[in-house]
């Protein structure tokens, strides 16, 4: 511990035993490098696939209206019920990166962050059957286009849990995606419950980004990936029960129903589930959840892409709505730039 003259003659105590309220911040982007960028880059492209691949998984292509549902197991003929997705998706993932941890002898994470982690992989998990249950009413292109407004989302949710006040422009900002959803609402199948679900995930997930960001640790990435990829597992597990308990099929998840199905899966479990939280989970440890936020706006333009490129209609007032949605998200990349995130060096003296 070292002493220093504060301005007006106070000694103010710093080092090791200055306690100090504020939490650890990630690195500053500059000092980070150009890596933790390039991961959530390639989560962004993988999910923004995924917005099809989970598309054609729940429910058969086509129009925004909802297929017709078999009472028996809750979901449309010759498609996977949301949950058992979900089930098959991250305890396959689970699998993979226990596996791979074994094989690398990674030590063992902290009890606090374990606990960490299954709090994480809660919120995450609400976050994806919330999703999932939305694209059976949905399409690909407006839950990418929903999704992608977690950006506006973030420092909302900073400021709930942390009282990170957000700036004017998060507000500003706020405004322009609430334009942006109206014009998308003025589409010819309305705004119903699979935009009003696909809005909650987007919100449970910016939640999700602000806790990753200020409890992430990079030597512990696949550590905690793990844990929060078993914790969505369980989730999704429990859900299919309940389900199972509720329309009187046997409890297990729904098998993949020929080579399609399985490729999708396989898909989902091993890039966009245990490659993807692995990069994510160390990405996020080196920057704040508006950065990540920002970056992962690419995944609702990839879903676009990807979704366009599958036959998926794009009308005039989606265009305009979606636009919107992102000049919101470019007004709080603005801010962010100018704005660099703190750095916090413990046990290194400051003079107040």
């Amino acid at each position: 511990m070292t002493t220093e003259i504060a301005p007006r003659g106070r000694v103010r105590r710093t080092g090791a035993h200055r306690r100090d309220p504020v939490p650890r911040r990630p690195a500053a982007l500059g000092r980070s490098g150009i890596l933790p960028i390039i991961a959530l880059v390639a989560v962004a492209v993988i999910w923004g696939v995924t917005f099809s691949v989970v598309d054609l998984s729940v429910k058969n292509k086509g129009p925004v209206t909802p297929p017709p549902v078999d009472p028996a197991n809750g979901t449309s003929p010759n498609s996977m019920p949301p949950a058992d997705l979900v089930a098959w998706r991250f305890a396959l993932g689970a699998v993979l990166l226990v596996v791979f941890r074994l094989a690398i002898r990674r030590s063992a994470l902290p009890r606090a962050l374990r606990r960490r982690g299954v709090l994480l992989g809660a919120v995450f998990g609400v976050g994806f059957l919330l999703q999932g249950w939305a694209m059976t009413y949905t399409d690909a292109l407006m839950s990418g286009f929903l999704t992608g407004m977690l950006v506006v989302f973030a420092p909302v949710a900073g400021w709930l849990a942390f009282r990170d006040r957000p700036p004017a422009s998060g507000w500003i900002a706020v405004g322009i995606a609430t334009a942006g959803l109206a014009l998308l609402s003025l589409r010819s199948s309305g705004f119903g419950p699979g935009e009003l679900l696909t809005l909650l995930a987007a919100a449970v997930w910016a939640f999700h980004l602000v806790l990753l960001s200020r409890w992430a640790e990079p030597e512990h990435a696949i550590g905690l990936a793990c844990v929060q990829t078993a914790a969505v597992a369980g989730l999704a597990l429990v859900t299919v029960a309940i389900g199972a308990a509720v329309n009187g099929r046997s409890p297990l998840p729904t098998v993949p129903d020929g080579g399609a199905e399985w490729v999708g899966v396989l898909f989902l479990a091993v890039l966009a589930t245990a490659a993807a939280m692995v990069l994510l989970s160390w990405a996020q440890s080196r920057m704040s959840a508006t950065r990540a936020a920002i970056v992962l706006t690419l995944e609702p333009a990839v879903a676009g892409v990807t979704a366009a490129c599958l036959g998926t209609e794009l009308g005039a007032k989606s265009l305009a709505g979606g636009g919107l949605l992102l000049t919101a998200m470019v007004v709080v990349e603005l801010r962010a730039h100018r704005d660099p995130v703190p750095v916090e060096t413990p046990n290194e003296g400051r003079v107040v």
